[in-house]
This record gives C-alpha cells, sequence and structure tokens, in this order.
C-alpha cells in the first residue's frame, strides 16, 4: 500500500518543486494498491508543483485518429489514456484543450498558455510548444518511454520523413459552454510500414545523465526535462531519420 505523502516524496526525489510545470504519463496499475486510488496521485502531483505550477496530463482521444469525420465533446469524449488521466480532467478548475486526437488536461497557473490553439498535434502552437518553452519536466508514474509524446514533439520539428499531416475535414469541437465549432485540426500520422521504436531511449537518455528515478509503491518514477528530450533525440534523427521507428 502506497500513499500520498510517499508519493509526493518520491516526486520530490526526482527534482519535482513548487512552482515547476510538468507533463505526467501514469498507470495506476503500476503502483500496486494505493491508499485512495487516483486521487492520492493526482493530489501528490498538484501539492508537490503547488499554485504557482501548472500540470498537465494526456487526455488524447487515439481511437479518433483513423475517423475522417470527428466530433470530439471536450466534456464527453474520454481520455483514452488512462484512468488517471480521465480523473483529473473531470475535476473542479481543470481545463481541456481543442485538438481532436491530442488535447490535454491542464491546471495551474500557466494553465492557459498550456492549452496550445488546437491546430497541431505536437508542433508550434501545440501544448508541447509551451512544454519546450518553459522546459518542463517529462514525469512517468510507472511507465516507460513507450508513452513519451514528447518524441512526437522532436519528429514534428524535424518533419520526419515517414509521417504526413492528415486532416479532418468536416470535424466539430464542442465546447463546455456547448458551442459547436469546426476543427482546425491536424494529426501528424505514419505512413503505412512503420511502427515507434521509442523503448531503447531510456537507455540513451540514461548514458547521458539526463534521467532521475524514485519508486513509490510497485511503480518507478522517472522525470527528466523537455529540452533535453529534444536536444538528444535530435541528434540521433539527424543521423538517422528513421532512428524512432522500426519497418513492420
Amino acid at each position: 500500500m502506497v500513499n500520498k505523502e510517499e508519493i509526493k516524496t518520491a516526486l520530490k526525489d526526482v527534482g519535482i518543486k513548487s512552482g515547476d510545470s510538468a507533463i505526467v504519463h501514469s498507470s495506476l496499475k503500476a503502483f500496486g494498491k494505493v491508499e485512495n486510488g487516483p486521487d492520492d496521485i493526482i493530489d501528490a502531483m498538484l501539492e508537490v508543483i503547488g499554485p504557482e505550477g501548472t500540470v498537465v496530463f494526456p487526455t488524447f482521444t487515439l481511437s479518433f485518429q483513423a475517423n475522417e469525420n470527428v466530433i470530439f465533446d471536450m466534456v464527453n469524449s474520454r481520455s483514452e489514456t488512462g484512468v488517471i488521466t480521465e480523473l483529473f480532467r473531470k475535476r473542479p478548475r481543470v481545463l481541456r484543450s481543442s485538438h481532436l486526437v491530442h488535447s490535454v488536461a491542464v491546471k495551474g497557473k500557466r494553465e492557459l498558455e498550456a492549452l496550445g490553439d488546437g491546430i497541431l498535434p505536437c508542433g508550434k502552437g501545440s501544448p508541447f510548444e509551451f512544454l519546450y518553452n518553459v522546459n518542463a519536466w517529462n514525469i512517468f508514474l510507472g511507465v516507460g518511454f513507450t508513452s513519451c509524446t514528447a518524441l512526437h514533439m522532436v519528429e514534428e520539428y524535424l518533419q520526419v520523413p515517414y509521417r504526413y499531416y492528415k486532416t479532418y475535414p468536416g470535424s466539430f469541437v464542442i465546447f463546455p459552454d456547448g458551442s459547436k465549432i469546426e476543427s482546425k485540426s491536424k494529426e501528424y500520422v505514419k505512413h503505412p510500414g512503420y511502427e515507434n521504436d521509442f523503448e531503447k531511449i531510456e537507455s540513451i537518455f540514461a548514458g547521458k545523465g539526463i534521467l532521475n528515478y524514485a519508486k513509490a509503491g510497485e511503480a518507478k518514477i522517472i522525470s527528466v526535462k523537455t529540452r533535453d528530450i529534444f536536444k538528444v533525440a535530435k541528434e540521433h534523427l539527424e543521423k538517422d531519420p528513421h532512428f524512432l521507428v522500426r519497418k513492420i
């Protein structure tokens, strides 16, 4: 059994402090038993970062990616990135961004900046540009680098040859006030024949000394700064544009 205070200690052990900004990738199951369930994990994160910080959770709707006509309801479209993210986005005063596939839920001092414009998934004008600009933490709670969306940010900034922009004409976003607006979202999708190859990146990052580790319950906690992810991944992609994928 792990409790909120033990999770807070682990977060501090990997360098998180009051006033920081962070995107959090998470797995409830990885912790084992949590005293008060996912609320303890969310509260631990919010309390460590405090009111001057900004917390971002992915609330992606990846099942929409292959569709042609999408209706993304910001209130009722469930997060597909785990129970913790779904609970967080439903909390009072938590905001959600408007991208059809790569939405995030945000709370904190810089929440409006972190929402982005809802057009590109991880590139210019997206929440990931904000995370890069403030050099936010990427925090992994019981998950590994297969969940590292910031690697897609690097792919998009470098315009890798195995991806292209897909548009969603005739798709709409329903905002919390009930208004319905045609979406301008684009998705940066892979050409057929490729899959992500992100697992190897953890050992590369560890070799550069940019990762911090701790443990809470049964979950491994990892933290790394956004600009460190960008710098190292960029170096590898510039040498090999297909470094982050493998052929299938």
